[in-house]
């Protein structure tokens, strides 16, 4: 357990919020950074994984770094050059795409195959305000969110827009979860884990965890006591059906898998361990301590655990 949970050691001038980069991939990352926003002649700052640009008219203002950083990860350095410049592109095509929505925005009827629902980390709606948000919390450290999914970017609906729309929230999630359904696929795989397989969920886009609200049409997802969820990132969700006390070594085997796949990105969603049952979404705490699984279950799921004993 311990090779999960235990930092990288890595140069000191790579910065916390990258450190799953070395020291010649952060800096490879930043040049490219750098000389994208210099051949716009954009002047900017770096700070603590953001990049704040000065007026442009590209529309550019305050740009997190962490995601595309994450992304870039994913491929060859050789790739870096592409990747960041189809990722601030696509920015500047969503800026001109807004300009062009902001003529219809108040018409639902026009507007409304836009509307979706994304599960994020709570740390984001606390970072957007969740004043400024459709959304309600989901389970554990996860926000669920009303969004607009346009064709180059995912942008939170504020509660003033649903005011014009004279629309619930109810009625913008039921549109939303069900759009998500219809514009996207998942990859369903079963895959060997040894002693154990679970379920894993893949996609291409920012919208696989959703599987969630879809999982009483997928009953080969649920076992007879429910299942074990973990959605660490954007494009994955595992998920193992509850049948028997082999809940236990499931446990001890997906939480490291939900923890690195978490912190690998990109779209960082949660390291928490879930249980689902009867439509309801449980969060299974648990603590790392001197390089050891500490499982922390509510009452509840150590009265399934007795009873799968018996």
């Amino acid at each position: 357990m311990k090779s999960f949970f235990k930092k990288k050691t890595n140069e000191t001038n790579v910065p916390k919020w990258a450190s799953f980069f070395d020291s010649n991939e952060y800096s490879l990352f930043i040049e490219e950074v750098e000389n994208y926003f210099k051949n716009l002649n954009i002047k900017y700052k770096l700070a603590g994984g953001e990049l704040f640009a000065e007026k442009n008219k590209y529309g550019f203002s305050n740009l997190g770094l962490v995601n595309l950083a994450q992304v870039c990860k994913q491929e060859e350095p050789k790739f870096y050059k592409e990747v960041v410049k189809e990722h601030f592109s696509s920015l500047i095509k969503a800026t001109q795409f807004d300009k062009e929505f902001s003529k219809i925005a108040d018409n639902f009827e026009e507007i409304k195959k836009y509307i979706g629902v994304r599960l994020y980390h709570h740390e984001y709606a606390t970072s957007v305000g969740r004043e400024n948000t459709i959304g309600k919390d989901f389970a554990g450290d996860i926000y669920e969110m009303a969004v607009f999914d346009f064709p180059h970017s995912v942008v939170n609906i504020k509660p003033e827009q649903a005011t014009v729309w004279n629309k619930t929230v109810d009625e913008l999630f039921k549109v939303g979860i069900e759009n998500i359904k219809l514009n996207y696929l998942f990859d369903i795989t079963k895959e060997d884990f040894g002693e154990f397989s679970i379920w894993f969920v893949q996609g291409d886009h920012f919208f696989t965890p959703n599987i969630v609200f879809d999982l009483e049409n997928r009953q080969e997802l649920i076992g007879n006591k429910g299942s074990l969820i973990g959605l660490p990132h954007r494009h994955a969700a595992i998920i193992y059906p509850i049948e028997n006390l082999e809940v236990l070594k499931a446990i001890n085997g997906l939480i490291p898998i939900i923890y690195r796949l978490c912190k690998k990105g990109p779209g960082s969603l949660s390291d928490n361990l879930f249980w689902y049952k009867d439509k309801t979404f449980t969060h299974l705490p648990y603590e790392a301590e001197n390089e050891k699984l500490l499982f922390r279950p509510p009452p509840e799921f150590v009265e399934l655990l007795n009873e799968l004993s018996k």
